[in-house]
């Protein structure tokens, strides 16, 4: 008999990213902590946020139909923290930290809002579109003959590039295991 889930305390998300903030400087102090830590956690510090929304969440079902417009925001976002100027912008100037911090969690909580509404084959588009990118990203980070960004230094550059393709091959790997099993538990049907 399996015991009685606890829920999850509503203070998480704010106590998780007050850590990361007394991180920022350990995290940042690397190209690939910044982009294959510090990022990530941003964005499930979104999700989480958007777990714990309950009944809030069905403000966005009039505009966030099928998850599209989330999800859309959610790739614009990612590919712009992707790019080697965002970084550096977010390390040097304050107030270009705290839009990454901001949109990274806004994107997050889309994401936690519109995946569970798009059907397997939007969530095969963005999934596949979303690895692509990353691992094209990280092999363009890890190839590129000069420094790209100029607070981290190019061997930097070419850790980051390596852990962005693990990000890419492990997040598209995780999604396809996701339909695999809801394959074969045969949910009423994948939504298409």
């Amino acid at each position: 008999m399996r015991s009685a889930e606890r829920p999850t305390p509503a203070w998480l998300p704010g106590a998780a990213l007050a850590m990361l903030a007394l991180l920022r400087g350990w995290l940042e102090a690397s190209m690939f902590r910044h982009m294959a830590i510090e990022l990530p956690l941003l964005l499930a510090l979104g999700v989480a946020a958007a777990a714990l929304s309950g009944r809030n969440a069905q403000a966005c079902d009039s505009w966030n139909r099928r998850g599209l417009p989330g999800l859309v925001a959610v790739t614009a976002i990612a590919s712009y923290w992707m790019l080697p100027v965002a970084l550096d912008l977010a390390v040097l100037d304050a107030r270009w930290s705290v839009a990454k911090v901001a949109s990274m969690i806004m994107a997050g909580a889309a994401l936690g809002l519109s995946w569970p509404r798009a059907g397997v084959v939007l969530q095969a588009f963005f999934a596949i579109n979303w690895s692509a990118m990353t691992l094209v990203a990280g092999l363009l980070y890890q190839d590129a003959p000069q420094q790209l960004c100029s607070v981290y230094l190019a061997d930097q550059q070419g850790a980051a590039g390596r852990a962005l393709v693990g990000l890419a091959v492990a997040g598209l790997a995780a999604w396809t295991v996701s339909v695999v099993r809801r394959v074969g538990r045969d949910e009423g049907g994948l939504r298409i």
